[in-house]
C-alpha cells in the first residue's frame, strides 16, 4: 500500500474503515504508551533506589516474593479480566445493556472468589513455601521469608479487583480510565509508599508491604472509574449474565497468562530455588533493563485486543491482518533499537541502573534482549489467537514454555549459573513466540509481517553498525558510551525519515498535529 504524500487523501487510500481501526488503535495506544512510560518509570526508579538500598541479596529476596506473589495475582484472576473485556465488548456490539453489567458481575465475582482462595492459601502454606526456597536454610531465615508472604498475600484479591475494573473499561475502546488508574495511580503510590518505607528503615518488608497497599489505592479509583464510564441505560439495566460461556472461556485464557513466560517470571524462581538471593538479584536487574523495549507492545495490546474482537466478529478479515502488521511495524520501529543497544551496551545500563555492584549483570542484559526482539518483533500474536475465541491455542503454547523452561532451568542453572537461566529465556521466547505466528496464519488467516517492516530493521542495523564503529574511539567512559548511543540514534531516525513514512503514519502523524486526537465525525465502523 501506498501513499499519496497528502496525509488527508492518505485517509482515503487507507479507507474510511482503515483509518477508523488505526486511528482507535492509535488513539488509544497513545494514552497506554504514556500510561507505561509513567508506570515503568516508577517501578525502574524504585527498582533502581531499591537495589542500592537492600543490595544483591536483599532485592533478590524482595523479588522473589513479588514474582510469588504477582504468580499468585495472575492465578487469582483466573482469566475473568479477559472474559470481562471480550464479553462487554460483545454485548456493546449488540447494545445489549443488561449484558454489559452481566458480564462485569460475572467477572468481578469468579475473580473474587478465585483470589481469595489463593490469597488464605498463600497464609496458611507460608511455611512450606519459604521451606521451598530456603532448602536447608537456618529457621530463621525460612520464618523471615514467610511472614514477607503473609504480609503481601492480600496483594492478590485488591489486584484482581483492580484488574478486572480496569479491563471492564477497555471494552469501551478507550484506554484512558485503565491507565490512569493502573499506570498513573497504582504506580505512584507504590513508588511514593515504597520509597518512604524503605527511607524510614522497613527494608524488605517495607518494600513487599508498599504492593499490597499501592494495589488498596489502585482497586479504590478502579470502581470510581467503572461507575464513571457506564452509560445511563446500562446503569439503569438489571444484570443478564451468561456465566457458562464467560468461564469457558477465562480458564483457558487464565492458565494461558498465568503460564505466560514474562509473567511467570520463573526464572526469578528457578535461581531462587536453585541458586543464590543475589543471584536472583542480578537476573532482576537484567530483566527490569528490558523494560523500556516493551513500552510500546503493552501500550499497544490492550486496546488491540477489543479491536481483535469487534474486527474478527464482524468477519473483516483483511481489516485485522491491515492492522496486525500496522501495529507490529509500529512496536519493531519502538522496540528493536532499544534492544540493540541493551546487546551492543550492557555494561553502561548496568551501570545506570546499579553502580558497581550490578556490573556481573551486563551479560544476562544482553542474551535476554535477544529472546526480546522475538518476543517484540512478532506482534500481539498472542492476543490474535485468544480474542478471537481460541484461548485454549494460548494456553497450551504456554504450557509448552513453561515445560521447556522449568526442563532448561534444571539442566543448565547448575552448571551455568545466571546465565544459563538467561540462555533458556531467550531460546524459550523465541520458540513460542515463534510458534504463535505460525498458528494465528493457520487459524486466523492473519500474519504480523508487511514489506515496510523492513524498514525499522534496516534502520537498527545501520545504527548498529554505527554503534560499533564507535568502538574504535579510543577512551573507555560512561559519557563516550552514552554519545555513541545518542549518535546511533540519530542515525536511525535518519534513516526512518529517509526511508520514509507509510499512509498509517501519516495519518496518524496529521491527527496530531491538527487536532490531537480529538474525535471527527466518520461513518460508523459497520459501513
Amino acid at each position: 500500500m501506498t501513499g499519496t504524500g497528502d496525509p488527508l487523501k492518505d485517509e482515503h487510500t487507507l479507507s474510511k474503515q482503515a483509518a477508523t481501526d488505526v486511528g482507535t488503535v492509535a488513539k488509544g495506544g497513545a494514552v497506554q504508551i504514556v500510561g507505561q512510560i509513567t508506570a515503568r518509570s516508577a517501578a525502574f526508579f524504585f527498582n533502581a533506589i531499591a537495589f542500592r538500598v537492600l543490595e544483591a541479596a536483599g532485592f533478590g529476596l524482595y523479588r522473589q516474593v513479588a514474582q510469588v506473589l504477582s504468580i499468585a495475582g495472575q492465578l487469582g484472576l483466573a482469566g475473568f479480566n479477559y472474559a470481562a473485556m471480550r464479553f462487554i465488548t460483545l454485548a456493546r456490539v449488540r447494545k445489549d445493556a443488561p449484558a454489559v453489567r452481566g458480564a462485569a458481575r460475572v467477572s468481578l465475582a469468579g475473580t473474587g472468589s478465585a483470589s481469595l482462595v489463593v490469597m488464605a492459601g498463600i497464609i496458611m502454606g507460608a511455611d512450606l513455601l519459604a521451606g521451598v526456597f530456603k532448602v536447608g536454610a537456618p529457621a530463621a531465615e525460612q520464618a523471615e521469608l514467610a511472614d514477607l508472604f503473609r504480609v503481601g498475600a492480600v496483594y492478590v484479591p485488591l489486584f484482581g479487583l483492580m484488574q478486572v475494573l480496569r479491563y471492564c473499561t477497555q471494552a469501551y475502546k478507550t484506554m484512558v480510565p485503565s491507565v490512569v488508574v493502573g499506570n498513573i495511580i497504582q504506580p505512584a503510590a507504590r513508588f511514593a509508599i515504597g520509597v518512604g518505607l524503605l527511607a524510614v528503615g522497613a527494608s524488605v518488608t517495607g518494600a513487599v508491604g508498599s504492593l499490597a497497599a499501592s494495589m488498596a489505592v489502585g482497586s479504590i479509583a478502579g470502581v470510581f472509574a467503572w461507575r464513571r464510564i457506564l452509560t445511563q441505560e446500562e446503569r439503569s439495566a438489571f444484570p443478564c449474565s451468561t456465566p457458562g460461556p464467560m468461564i469457558r472461556f477465562a480458564l483457558p485464557q487464565g492458565g494461558s497468562s498465568l503460564l505466560g513466560v514474562q509473567s511467570l517470571g520463573l526464572g526469578v524462581i528457578i535461581l531462587g530455588i536453585e541458586a543464590s538471593d543475589a543471584a536472583v538479584g542480578l537476573f532482576a536487574v537484567a530483566l527490569a533493563l528490558q523494560g523500556p523495549g516493551g513500552v510500546f507492545l503493552s501500550g499497544i495490546v490492550n486496546i488491540w485486543a477489543p479491536v481483535v474482537s469487534d474486527l474478527h466478529d464482524r468477519g473483516a478479515i483483511d481489516r485485522l491482518q491491515s492492522l496486525y502488521q500496522t501495529i507490529t511495524r509500529w512496536v519493531v520501529t519502538f522496540s528493536f533499537p532499544v534492544y540493540a543497544a541493551l546487546i551492543l551496551e550492557p555494561d553502561l545500563f548496568v551501570q545506570l541502573f546499579g553502580g558497581s555492584d550490578a556490573a556481573k549483570a551486563a551479560p544476562y542484559v544482553a542474551v535476554l534482549a535477544v529472546g526480546n526482539f522475538f518476543y517484540t518483533g512478532t506482534g500481539p500474536t498472542g492476543y490474535v489467537l485468544s480474542m478471537t475465541g481460541r484461548p485454549g491455542v494460548n494456553f497450551v503454547n504456554s504450557l509448552v514454555g513453561v515445560i521447556l523452561y522449568i526442563a532448561g532451568g534444571i539442566i543448565f542453572v547448575p552448571r551455568y549459573g545466571v546465565l544459563g537461566m538467561a540462555v533458556v529465556d531467550a531460546v524459550v521466547t523465541s520458540i513460542i513466540n515463534t510458534a504463535r505466528v505460525i498458528e494465528a496464519k493457520i487459524l486466523v488467516g492473519v500474519q504480523p509481517f508487511g514489506r515496510s517492516v523492513l524498514k525499522p530493521i534496516a534502520a537498527t542495523a545501520l545504527g548498529a553498525v554505527i554503534l560499533l564503529a564507535w568502538r574504535l574511539i579510543p577512551g573507555d567512559s560512561m559519557a563516550l558510551e552514552g554519545a555513541g548511543i545518542v549518535v546511533a540514534g540519530a542515525v536511525y531516525f535518519a534513516a526512518l525519515k529517509l526511508f520514509g513514512l507509510d499512509p498509517e503514519e501519516r495519518y496518524v502523524w496529521e491527527r496530531i498535529r491538527r487536532r490531537g486526537f480529538r474525535r471527527k465525525k466518520r461513518p460508523s465502523a459497520d459501513s
